[in-house]
């Protein structure tokens, strides 16, 4: 990429202002960017991950002494394959945590006021969980009341011990044994794995 052409931008959105929903807080560039933690989700393999990562940095360089203005380094550039730091930089848009817009939505807080334990989870519990998604923004809330955080997940990966630093007390993977994927995600299956985990839980309680 050797330019940007913008002259074409519609004037109409300066007068704009976008919120958008981004559930993580990573960079766009480096090992805790773009390429680096989302690109082997979508086929890119350890060779490619370096030369990748520079393209997008020239992207953002480029992009930089177009605008006059350079978020490769801001929370949430790295979202969504780099689509932040397109948000951020083009319509200079405010990167809002997904969860906090529906928490607020919801009242979940004023919910969680005499709550002595707070459950959450996810499909899969990571340490990508705890850079922001919905598990450890219901904790943050629960934590501020006092309340235990316990989270139910589908999975959990080795680095998931993130989580509990990031406010969840403990966390249980539901899955009762060696399984295959779609036998995981039976719906009848899902459900009696999770309240078969969950009366464990709580009989311990």
């Amino acid at each position: 990429m050797a330019s940007i052409d913008i002259t074409g931008r519609d004037p109409r959105l300066d007068e704009c202002r976008f919120r958008v929903a981004c559930d993580v807080t990573n960079p766009l560039c480096g090992k805790n960017g773009a390429t680096y933690i989302y690109g082997p989700q979508k086929g890119v393999t350890a060779e490619m991950k370096e030369s990748l990562d520079q393209a997008m940095a020239h992207y953002a360089s480029v992009a930089a002494d177009t605008l006059g203005q350079d978020h490769a380094e801001a929370a949430g550039a790295g979202a969504a394959g780099g689509l932040g730091f397109a948000l951020l930089s083009f319509l200079n848009a405010e990167l809002t945590p997904g969860i906090q817009l529906i928490l607020d939505a919801v009242g979940l807080e004023e919910e969680l006021k005499d709550a002595d334990v707070v459950i959450t989870g996810e499909g899969r519990l990571d340490h990508q969980t705890a850079m922001g998604k919905a598990p450890v923004g219901v904790a943050e809330l629960a934590k501020k009341h006092g309340a235990t955080v316990i989270a139910f997940a589908g999975s959990v990966t080795p680095d998931a011990g993130a989580c509990n630093a990031a406010g969840i007390d403990a966390f249980f993977p539901i899955v009762r044994g060696v399984t295959a994927l779609e036998e995981a995600m039976d719906p009848e299956n899902a459900k009696a794995n999770m309240r078969a985990c969950a009366e464990q839980v709580f009989r311990l309680l």
